[in-house]
């Protein structure tokens, strides 16, 4: 594990104070109120899957509440939570759901929210860039403050590749299948969430939502294409540009640079699971740019550091690698190589 808090070796006095931390620097800022104001118990691990964190919190009850003046859009992260013991309550964005074991919610950062259990609980929790998750399902804010199934079909797929995880969480895997099993984690959350009947609703209109899912799972299999712009995904999705523009009139780009975001997002994430033989042009026209220099300068500015710097860890370390057969977006939705 990579990190891991416990409140087991503070004293009683400290516990609550300490507790705070652990769920500062896992997490994010949070007020915290406790179920027992005298006594307070909890164990919290994560553990690093190189796009995503995975942790395990166990506590007695409390209540985390995240307010206005602690949110920031700088970062925006989702937190996924499956309660294993007892049930959860949670408020965001004007709706309020309860959480049972054997289902799961999504928490966005970016907005105040209240959470808490009464009863000593485990819950199993990871914590997403908004950025990854974005680029399979669009803005995940109409997934949020809802309980979605972790049983049966995609969702019981999800729960049971938590469970595996969780069973592997004491073996040292090297950075390359860390990353792979985070990639598998977005990927079963943005399939259970794409699946369910929530996928389509919204504070707005179910018929623009609609016309969004529709287009994001245009574009997620035209990827690679060069060409793909917005009068092309009009056409395609049998609306007009000027409709088409309207539907981002409330996002947070352009329709250019959401699907920029989302080739420079993908091609992130194939750099961390490709094989060391795949190279980087290989990986930039898989993901629909037709200039080296122009991907390179593009993912520096975005990142912080160019592909090849992403990619100088994972060289080095030689063998023992998880090898990816072609060149794949991660959700699987674009299986063509370019050479």
């Amino acid at each position: 594990m990579d990190k891991t808090f416990s409140t087991l070796e503070q004293r009683s006095n400290s516990s609550f104070g300490y507790w705070n931390r652990a769920v500062a620097d896992t997490y994010f800022d949070m007020h915290l109120s406790y179920q027992n104001s005298e006594h307070f118990n909890g164990v919290l691990e994560a553990w690093d899957l190189s796009v995503v964190q995975l942790s395990c919190m166990t506590s007695d009850g409390a209540i985390y509440k995240r307010v206005q003046k602690d949110c920031s859009t700088n970062e925006r992260q989702v937190l996924v939570t499956l309660p294993v013991q007892s049930e959860i309550e949670f408020s965001q964005l004007g709706r309020t759901t309860r959480c049972d074991p054997g289902q799961f919610l999504l928490e966005l950062s970016e907005e105040p929210f209240v959470f808490g259990h009464s009863r000593h609980n485990e819950m199993w929790v990871l914590k997403i860039p908004v950025s990854s998750l974005r680029a399979r399902i669009g803005e995940p804010k109409r997934f949020c403050a809802r309980s979605y199934d972790a049983q049966e079909g995609v969702g019981g797929l999800l729960g049971d590749y938590f469970r595996l995880t969780m069973r592997h969480r004491e073996m040292a895997y090297d950075a390359n299948v860390r990353a792979l099993m985070g990639a598998h984690f977005v990927d079963l959350l943005a399939l259970s969430l794409q699946g369910h009947p929530d996928a389509l609703q919204s504070s707005q209109s179910a018929v623009r939502d609609a016309h969004l899912a529709r287009i994001e799972e245009y574009v997620r299999k035209n990827l690679c294409d060069p060409d793909l712009a917005p009068d092309s995904i009009a056409q395609a999705c049998g609306i007009s540009l000027r409709y088409l523009h309207l539907l981002f009139k409330d996002a947070e780009a352009s329709v250019c640079q959401w699907i920029r975001e989302k080739r420079l997002q993908s091609a992130y994430e194939m750099l961390q699971k490709a094989a060391p033989q795949t190279s980087i042009a290989q990986i930039a026209y898989a993901v629909g740019f037709s200039d080296h220099a122009q991907f390179s300068n593009a993912f520096r500015k975005k990142f912080g550091q160019a592909p090849s710097e992403l990619r100088a860890p994972k060289m080095a370390r030689g063998a023992g690698r998880v090898p990816v057969a072609g060149i794949e977006i991660a959700s699987g939705a674009i299986s063509r190589t370019h050479h």
